[in-house]
């Protein structure tokens, strides 16, 4: 997941170094991050009053990546879209068409999804989906933490069954708890 953070500002791409962040320490969705407005950043706590599947609102902590965006929306986003507003998207995609020249319109998630495919090929992931970096946050967090009620509060999931996947035994962990053993078994050939 850093190394997508890493890639964007190797490419100096402030817009995808924010966006990153936001999908990395967040877990957020692609749709509710390419829908973020101005009023809904908050230096103070993070993301605040976001739309999330389902129609409802959350809030979601992002204590120090909240620098970098507000950092963003001071110096790119005025670039971007002009005169900022509280209803100003913070996230704009650009393209050129033919008949009508260069397009600019606020992001969608499929354009987020694109974007990590772009930075997946990048980085050596060429199957890189949004949804995969909200479950290397949940994994990452139940690692750090074992609690899957943080973990749920962290996605937004309304029940704890939702959250239970994270609870899976990763390979690695698999291989971990089976290496003590290597000793007693080469022990055991060893005589």
């Amino acid at each position: 997941m850093d190394a997508l953070i890493q890639a964007a500002r190797a490419r100096r791409r402030p817009r995808d170094v924010a966006i990153f962040l936001i999908l990395r320490y967040t877990g957020m969705r692609r749709d509710s991050v390419a829908t973020l407005r101005v009023r809904h950043i908050d230096a103070a706590w993070g993301i605040r009053n976001v739309r999330v599947k389902g129609g409802k609102t959350r809030d979601i902590p992002l204590p120090t990546a909240v620098t970098h965006l507000h950092a963003f929306i001071d110096q790119g986003l005025s670039k971007e879209a002009g005169t900022i507003t509280p209803d100003t998207p913070i996230f704009w995609s650009s393209w050129g068409q033919a008949r009508r020249g260069k397009v600019r319109q606020p992001m969608t998630g499929k354009n987020l999804w694109r974007l990590c495919k772009t930075y997946g090929r990048l980085i050596g992931y060429t199957q890189l989906k949004p949804h995969d970096l909200r479950h290397g946050v949940a994994m990452e967090v139940y690692e750090q933490h074992g609690d899957l009620e943080q973990v749920r509060g962290l996605l937004g999931h309304a029940r704890i069954d939702t959250t239970q996947v994270y609870a899976q035994i990763r390979p690695a962990h698999l291989k971990q708890s089976v290496a003590s053993y290597e000793g007693k078994a080469l022990e055991a050939l060893t005589k």
